[in-house]
């Protein structure tokens, strides 16, 4: 399911990607923004069931980087923005301006604040939802972040707030029918939270509103660490050749534009076995390898070629986060991986790193 969901969407995304990079007209930007914000809806929903999945299994595993939170919250206020017009309610934000760079899993933060921010607009028809995040305290090297979300919508009673952290609950069986959603979004929250060594507290009153909030504490980045992220940002390839092994067309299309784009010369292969034939045959700075293929899939095609070359560079593009996938790429020898839909900028970063690494 992981698969067949995210090869579209990788199309969606990285479509959106590449016609905002070129310079469109105002009313194309304004398409481009819609698919760009209904391919991030698509995503957080998937997230949440297979993230719901990783819980059941207790495996959810943060990846830390270093995150600029005021950045993370302006294109929270672009997704959600649009909602909030349609209802005629506000959506304030309350920000403070001397966060520091933080280590952070930047798509989980995402994640929880996404499925917060949505939850309060659904259920809030006037008045306003906030989105308030500012330091509690700081030292040397560590933050406590509070994160708040609070509505003016229908609240919650003490019976309800017990309830609605279980999956596929929602506070009562009419609010499925009046408002939708999968019931898994608080679940969820809960669950990220939890493994970030904090615990979402909640306080309402049914007809005046509802308020969630959370502690993190977060390590800070020094400046040193910070200049190597924004050197990161400019590629300096010059013409590196890349196989890109993909048997979905579509994705070829998107992800060859991507990569010449930024410097690269790409090569395709639609299946494991021609992969094979081709690295045997020609010179590559790195393969980006797809798992599911007819033929031969990746992990056997990336197996076959550790048998003649164990120094080219292959990563795999991987629908897939479970992590029985992670070690199965490991085993079959390949170097890395990066998800399905790809954000083009981290695909660009992890390249850039694997020939880096081998030169």
């Amino acid at each position: 399911m992981s698969h067949e969901i995210r090869t579209p969407l990788n199309a969606i995304i990285g479509l959106s990607y590449i016609l905002n990079e070129s310079n469109p007209r105002p009313d194309q930007k304004e398409n481009i923004e819609a698919l760009n914000y209904s391919g991030k809806i698509l995503l957080n929903l998937l997230n949440n069931v297979l993230d719901f999945s990783k819980m059941e299994s207790k495996s959810i595993e943060l990846d830390l980087i270093p995150a600029d939170i005021s950045g993370v919250v302006k294109q929270i206020k672009k997704i959600h923005e649009s909602s909030c017009l349609k209802k005629g309610i506000e959506l304030e934000l309350e920000i403070d301006e001397d966060i520091p760079v933080v280590l952070l899993d930047v798509v989980r933060f995402n994640q929880v604040i996404n499925n917060l921010v949505s939850n309060a607009i659904k259920f809030t028809d006037k008045g306003s939802v906030t989105l308030l995040i500012k330091k509690k305290s700081a030292t040397d090297k560590s933050i406590i972040l509070h994160t708040e979300v609070r509505d003016t919508g229908i609240g919650l009673t003490q019976k309800q707030q017990e309830k609605i952290w279980e999956a596929f609950t929602q506070a009562s069986s009419s609010t499925n029918r009046l408002y939708g959603g999968t019931g898994l979004g608080l679940s969820i929250v809960k669950g990220i939270v939890t493994a970030m060594n904090s615990k979402v507290i909640i306080d309402s009153t049914l007809n005046e509103g509802s308020r969630f909030y959370f502690d993190l504490e977060l390590n800070t980045v020094s400046d040193h660490e910070i200049e190597k992220q924004i050197e990161k940002k400019e590629y300096g390839f010059k013409g590196e050749k890349v196989l890109l092994v993909e048997d979905n067309l579509i994705n070829v299309m998107v992800g060859k534009q991507i990569l010449e784009k930024a410097g690269l010369e790409i090569s395709v292969a639609n299946d494991g076995q021609q992969a094979v034939d081709m690295v045997k045959e020609n010179h590559y700075d790195t393969v980006l390898m797809d798992i599911q293929m007819p033929v031969m899939d990746g992990y056997t095609a990336s197996t076959e070629i550790r048998k003649f070359n164990t120094k080219i560079p292959i990563l795999a593009l991987s629908a897939s986060v479970f992590v029985e996938v992670k070690n199965k790429i490991r085993d079959s020898g390949m170097d890395g991986f990066v998800y399905k839909p790809f954000d083009p900028k981290d695909l660009l970063n992890k390249i850039e790193e694997m020939i880096n690494a081998n030169s």
